[in-house]
């Protein structure tokens, strides 16, 4: 059904003074009425009038469906016995036009008052079906009501389109907010962007050179807009600048894009004429049959010249490289014989150690022999003087045993032999041994072991070398005071001795020296060495997965540490630096006592802990 007119809504003002709309008198609206007797068509206008409505005749069905072809009608009365057409194929066809089809049609018969008929009038799309003679007040009413409708539909059409055109306002005012925000946003990030903008016509005339520009090409923006844009380019450029710069980068792929190839690199110059090399991007927006065109340059001179600086020295570097890999060459080449003279000094090492015993073995022998009188009685002097030869002879032996050691230790040929041991009872059988030298020191031994016998997978010689050592320089330099030996077992196994004594302490600065082959530190006639012990007893606690640290203090004592894993792991041997011979030889040739780093004051009879 065709929408009416929008009849005037009237606005009154309530007290308060806010608008509220109010009904005016409604247009009037048309009803049909259709009877092809022309008195029944004047009883019912005479019926209807006080309604005030308008009222069409229509004396058939076909001048009925003409007749809606032509109005928009709120309800039909309609006569169901009509020649050619009756009132229910009339219906039939109102009900199938779209225009048509929804309008209320009551049908008026004083003759077809059956049942059937009656049912037939309601499945044609009827919503009333009287039958004549009817009172006129009660088809008055039937009719108001559904003119009633009708104007309320068309007010609700009304409003509709009203809060349509409201919409429609509020969006257009919105979309215009929204587009001011948006160039006002273009206009913030123009100005504010870090990379120059210029936006020029097809004519070359610059619109847009933001703040960057400025900067770029060293003049305002007011000398710029309104400008030619090719005069911020070489001659060169200037001719084809269209050509070259803007009208083919529409011809690029999506693809050379996302490769980078749409980026351009040329020449400018700034408002003094200096050329400077820059990078830019072009885009093409073509709005209402205008085109625009927008520049981003970036100045790439800093790069260029941080590129001829790599290049520089990129060249430098490869003739670096060049003499480099000679050097390398000859490195390679001495590293080849030094590893050979290592082998064979390494060698040379183990043979004179095992050479050198043997007569060593012999002086130690006589002179015992001869201090014990067995060839006959010594006066004062020839005691003292073979005293000092015995003497002399097993500092040798303990040097060429040590040095044996550390030749064993570079040339990887350290024998280890795995197997349990127990703590605290190793160190219980080295008390036994050392206990002697304590006693000739005046120092008491004492061990400390928390919780249980703990057992670890090592070498049970190798271990005691360590701790000898260990507790034969805690006496030594413990000025007679006593030494403590913790033995802590650990949470994620093995175990950690702690070998305390009460010395001098040893300084900050001198805490790795001990562990130098030959490193001595003080003198005194009372304590002898070889300078070997430390780093042997470090290496040989590397090469069992452990390690040996020290804490100390100057006037309180030291304390080293043995930490033990639970289970050492065979190594190959691990390559030291190589010996000193001159150290070596200084200390075959010193006959005083020095204040050893821990080297074992070793009797003939013990001269094997290091092992050969």
């Amino acid at each position: 059904m065709s929408e009416a007119p929008a009849p005037p809504i009237a606005v009154a003002a309530d007290a308060g003074g806010a608008g509220t709309p109010s009904r005016v008198a409604q247009p009037p609206v048309e009803i049909l009425i259709v009877d092809d007797r022309p008195e029944n068509l004047l009883a019912l206008e005479a019926i209807l009038e006080p309604l005030g409505q308008t009222l069409i005749r229509a004396g058939s069905g076909d001048d009925a469906l003409r007749t809606l072809l032509r109005h928009d009608v709120a309800v039909i009365l309609l006569d169901v016995q009509m020649p050619v057409l009756s009132g229910f194929e009339t219906a039939r066809l109102i009900k199938s036009r779209e225009r048509s089809r929804y309008i209320p049609i009551i049908f008026l018969t004083a003759i077809s008052k059956e049942e059937e008929y009656v049912f037939e009038g309601y499945s044609v799309g009827a919503v009333d079906y009287l039958f004549k003679p009817f009172q006129p007040d009660i088809l008055r009413s039937k009719v108001s009501v559904f003119v009633d409708l009708y104007q309320k539909q068309r007010q609700l059409s009304i409003q509709q389109q009203r809060l349509v055109e409201a919409d429609l306002r509020d969006l257009e005012t919105r979309h215009i907010r929204e587009l001011y925000e948006s160039e006002a946003r273009f206009s913030e990030i123009v100005r504010s962007a870090m990379d120059a903008i210029v936006v020029f016509d097809t004519d070359a005339i610059v619109t847009i050179f933001n703040t960057a520009a400025e900067h770029m090409f060293g003049m305002t923006s007011e000398e710029a807009v309104g400008r030619d844009v090719r005069r911020l380019f070489p001659e060169a450029l200037r001719e084809g600048f269209f050509d070259t710069v803007c009208v083919d980068n529409a011809a690029r792929t999506q693809a050379a894009r996302k490769e980078g190839q749409h980026v351009l690199s040329f020449d400018a110059l700034r408002s003094g004429g200096e050329p400077f090399p820059v990078e830019a991007t072009v885009s093409c927006l073509t709005v209402r049959g205008k085109r625009t065109y927008t520049l981003i340059l970036r100045d790439i001179s800093e790069r260029r010249r941080a590129e001829q600086e790599l290049q520089e020295q990129a060249k430098s570097l490869a003739t670096a490289m060049g003499e480099l890999k000679g050097l390398n060459a000859e490195l390679a080449d001495r590293q080849v014989e030094l590893e050979r003279a290592m082998a064979a000094r390494s060698r040379f090492y183990a043979s004179m150690s095992h050479e050198l015993r043997t007569p060593i073995n012999a002086v130690l022998g006589y002179s015992t022999l001869l201090l014990e009188n067995i060839y006959g009685p010594l006066n004062e002097k020839q005691a003292e003087g073979i005293a000092r030869t015995h003497k002399a002879a097993k500092h040798l032996l303990e040097l060429v045993n040590d040095v044996l050691d550390l030749s064993k230790i570079e040339a990887g040929k350290i024998d280890l032999r795995l197997q349990p041991v127990a703590f605290p009872a190793l160190i219980e059988d080295l008390f036994v041994t050392v206990r002697p030298l304590a006693d000739q020191y005046g120092s008491p031994l004492s061990l400390e072991h928390d919780g249980d016998a703990i057992n670890v997978v090592s070498d049970p010689r190798r271990l005691r070398q360590i701790l000898l050592n260990l507790l034969s320089n805690a006496i030594k330099f413990g000025r007679g005071n006593p030494i403590r030996v913790r033995s802590i077992p650990m949470s994620e196994g093995g175990v950690t001795i702690e070998v305390i004594d009460q010395g001098e302490g040893i300084a900050q600065a001198d805490r790795e020296k001990i562990f130098d082959e030959f490193v001595q530190l003080g003198k005194t006639q009372r304590t002898e060495g070889t300078g070997l012990g430390l780093p042997i007893s470090r290496r040989l606690a590397e090469m069992l997965n452990g390690r040996l640290e020290i804490e100390s203090e100057i006037g309180v004592g030291s304390t080293f540490r043995l930490v033990v894993p639970s289970a050492a792991t065979i190594q190959p041997g691990r390559m030291s630096r190589p010996l000193d011979q001159d150290a070596i030889m200084r200390s075959i040739e010193e006959r005083d006592g020095h204040r050893d780093n821990g080297s074992v004051e070793r009797p003939a009879a013990t001269s094997t802990v290091n092992g050969d």
